[in-house]
């Protein structure tokens, strides 16, 4: 009987240890190392990179003549939430002709945090709220509405 206790206890150890091991998810991609080397800038043009690399999974905001690839590594352990472990940006730029330019490589310990601003513009007038909304137009009435015309 105590074989039989010691078996569940360690296989239910092993469950709760299991469950305490962290989740490693990757979003995005980044091509390879060799991939990355052999680009070549002035000879590879933004077609030779299509073929090559595929096409990225972000482009710059006022014109194409930007490709960046984009690779985020989170862990999350049991119910925390995830934490950025790494990310690694490879971004190449073209001329104005498509041939490349320059190819950059970037990781987490390159960027700074962003602050973001929580500002809302308010806007003209009174806040009306659902009760306000609903019950509002009870009571607003003409008395001319209740004669038969």
């Amino acid at each position: 009987m105590t074989r039989v206790i010691a078996r569940v206890a360690m296989v239910l150890g092993v469950l709760i240890l299991a469950g305490c091991s962290p989740t490693v998810t990757v979003h995005g991609y980044v091509p390879s190392e060799a991939e990355i080397a052999s680009i070549e800038p002035g000879i590879d043009t933004i077609a030779s990179i299509e073929e090559r690399l595929g096409r990225p999974a972000s482009t710059a905001l006022v014109s194409a003549d930007e490709w960046y690839y984009v690779q985020t590594t989170m862990k999350q352990l049991a119910y925390n939430p995830p934490e950025i472990t790494d990310r690694v940006v490879l971004a190449v730029a073209f001329d104005r002709d498509g041939v490349v330019r320059d190819v950059s490589r970037y990781g987490l310990n390159d960027g700074q945090e962003v602050p973001l601003s929580a500002r809302i513009t308010e806007s003209g007038g009174q806040r009306r709220n659902v009760l306000l909304a609903v019950f509002g137009g009870l009571l607003n009435f003409d008395a001319s509405d209740f004669l038969n015309r």
